[in-house]
């Protein structure tokens, strides 16, 4: 029963964001209430709970307290939110998640290597200064780094890049702190964010387009045999990996 809940929402979800593309609606219009829309697709109130939760998460639509749920302006990343290939909205697809990102982050790192500013490269900086703390959790490394490839899209001056890495970070991060208690040894993935950097700095975009290649390439590795460690174990044992709270060997700088 529970496994049909997810198709529920998943086509409520369409239903409602078909609504919002027709015309119907203008950017900062109301949306109808929780319980109109409840009524209108014959669902429960926590299944449009789930979908206003998710249109907003992808910047669809606002929720404003004591007031309701509002259209924000409809732009590219709109249309692009949509269009996304299912994959990416399918959150146990990690494999196809990070072939996906292989691409596009190419592209992005090869673009901000050209158009970085001093303020964005300072702003990467930053993850380097927190992920050299004496201790970094996994949840802690997970969530910089994705903020770390999120700046890189900044950087590239795209903004579709950027709106994609931000439905990627909404996606991945919590599945990249699972994948780190499995294998905490971070030093290539720390070696690669250092070298997509230092190609960036110089302004070198093969070079970083390059890096970024053989990072995500390596990650795609990673995630494979994670999901082969879940399919051989029992889910004690894959629990019991949670007992491995920080990551290990970060990637120095000054090697």
């Amino acid at each position: 029963m529970s496994s049909s809940k997810p198709n529920i929402t998943e086509k409520v979800y369409n239903d409602v964001l078909n609504l919002l593309l027709s015309g119907k609606f203008s950017p900062n219009d109301k949306l109808p209430s929780e319980n109109e829309l409840k009524d209108m697709f014959g669902v429960s109130r926590n299944t449009i709970r789930a979908v206003l939760n998710k249109l907003a998460v992808l910047g669809i639509v606002e929720t404003r307290r004591g007031e309701g749920s509002f259209l924000k302006e409809i732009g590219t990343h709109m249309y692009l939110n949509n269009m996304v290939p299912s994959v990416m909205l399918n959150e146990n697809d990690l494999v196809g998640l990070m072939e996906f990102r292989r691409g596009i982050e190419m592209a992005s790192a090869r673009q901000a290597a050209i158009n970085a500013t001093d303020e964005d490269l300072r702003g990467m900086e930053q993850y380097f200064e927190e992920i050299h703390k004496k201790e970094t959790s996994s949840h802690d490394f997970a969530t910089l780094t994705s903020d770390f490839h999120v700046k890189i899209a900044i950087a590239s001056k795209n903004e579709i890049f950027v709106s994609l890495l931000e439905l990627i970070k909404w996606i991945s991060t919590s599945k990249m702190e699972s994948f780190l208690y499995y294998k905490p040894d971070v030093e290539d993935s720390s070696f690669y964010h250092y070298m997509i950097f230092r190609c960036i700095k110089e302004h070198k975009p093969d070079e970083a387009a390059y890096m970024m290649d053989r990072h995500l390439e390596s990650l795609v590795l990673r995630v494979r045999d994670y999901i082969e460690f879940t399919r051989t174990h029992s889910p004690e044992e894959v629990e019991k990996l949670k007992e491995r709270k920080y990551v290990k060997n970060i990637y120095g700088m000054d090697k």
